[in-house]
């Protein structure tokens, strides 16, 4: 339980936050975990940690955020978020807001070190400084399990016996990384990838995308819209347009050809995954198109007449036999088979099996 006692300047504190005041209402696509928050917060069955678990960019930390923002507002909403205007709220918007701490490897560095974990917990001997709650906000929680368990073990004691009106919340991709004592005290929240619609009208209004374009960098967000917003969408059409020309040149030229192709590629992992993605939603398309879909499920809505002339000179079959080549590719590169022999037989596959690309 909490004292009384002050805290003492000598303090060693986890970093503080990045400035930026979150809002429930501003999470995307993540409507029932913010239900369940709102909910607990209202009827006072908050847990005492929370793990978010989720593919990178879905808004685990942003919802940590906001969960933080409605806990120490001094004027929240009728519906239990952040008002956003009161000294609290300020305060997040700054980075400044003492209550708010984040718990990250530092810079350069790829675990969370036991001394950090040590500082919190001298931290949590303390009363939140504000009349909220203290939220520590710890990212990645894998990062936890490095050193022989040492941060993570360190944790444990603070996560058996929370202080009143302090809340640890753990982000990670999966739980499979993490010591199953941490998650066995935690309540997981599970968030899922985005909607690709949602990704498209995020993109057109914080980054003023056209249409065609969000479509193009949605389609290969893979549900984060953290990717989403990183990716350069004039860099993405170049590659499109490039993956489209191999693939006219690996169907229309000698065998050769596709040992010329596989090399240089190969050596370079990200543009080969990019490869992989790009010729996937490619196919993809035309197997839409084929099945007279509509023009908004489309990844490529720019190249409309293009796939409308690749229904003309092939056929769902080839289409189909593609997707399943590029999947093996795909798959037999996670297994960290050789890239220029997997690139060799997915050549050889697209090439035996013909399909219509864009010719200039």
């Amino acid at each position: 339980m909490a004292t009384n006692k002050k805290e003492p300047k000598t303090a060693s504190a986890p970093a503080p936050p990045a400035a930026g005041l979150v809002f429930f209402r501003e999470i995307l696509g993540q409507d029932r975990v913010v239900s369940h928050l709102k909910t607990a917060i209202r009827q006072g069955r908050l847990a005492h940690a929370y793990l978010f678990l989720g593919p990178a960019g879905v808004g685990k930390a942003s919802v940590a955020r906001a969960l933080a923002a409605a806990l120490n507002c001094a004027q929240p909403t009728e519906d239990g978020d952040a008002c956003g205007t009161c000294a609290s709220c300020r305060r997040l918007a700054a980075g400044t807001h003492p209550d708010f701490l984040v718990v990250s490897p530092p810079e350069s560095k790829a675990q969370i070190s036991i001394d950090q974990i040590r500082d919190l917990r001298r931290l949590t001997e303390y009363p939140p400084l504000g009349e909220g709650w203290r939220v520590a906000l710890i990212k990645p929680a894998e990062a936890l399990s490095v050193q022989k368990d040492e941060a993570a073990n360190a944790l444990l004691k603070t996560l058996e016996e929370p202080p009143e009106r302090h809340l640890l919340v753990l982000t990670a991709l999966g739980e499979a990384d993490l010591l199953p004592t941490i998650v066995s005290r935690c309540h997981k929240l599970a968030l899922t990838p985005l909607p690709r619609d949602l990704i498209e009208q995020a993109l057109a209004s914080r980054r003023g995308l056209p249409r065609t374009q969000a479509a193009l960098v949605a389609a290969l967000s893979g549900g984060s819209l953290g990717r989403a917003l990183s990716l350069d969408p004039a860099e993405l059409k170049r590659q499109r347009d490039q993956v489209l020309a191999d693939l006219d040149r690996l169907h229309r030229g000698p065998v050769s050809g596709v040992l010329e192709w596989a090399q240089p590629l190969a050596k370079n992992r990200p543009d080969l995954e990019n490869f992989l993605l790009l010729a996937q939603l490619w196919y993809r398309d035309l197997l839409l198109t084929h099945f007279q879909a509509p023009a908004g499920l489309l990844a490529h809505q720019d190249l409309r007449p293009a796939l409308d002339q690749g229904q003309a000179a092939g056929s769902p079959a080839a289409w189909f036999a593609h997707l399943a080549a590029l999947g093996a590719a795909q798959r037999q590169l996670q297994a960290n088979l050789n890239p220029e022999l997997t690139l060799d037989i997915l050549g050889l596959r697209l090439q035996r099996q013909g399909s219509p690309h864009v010719r200039d």
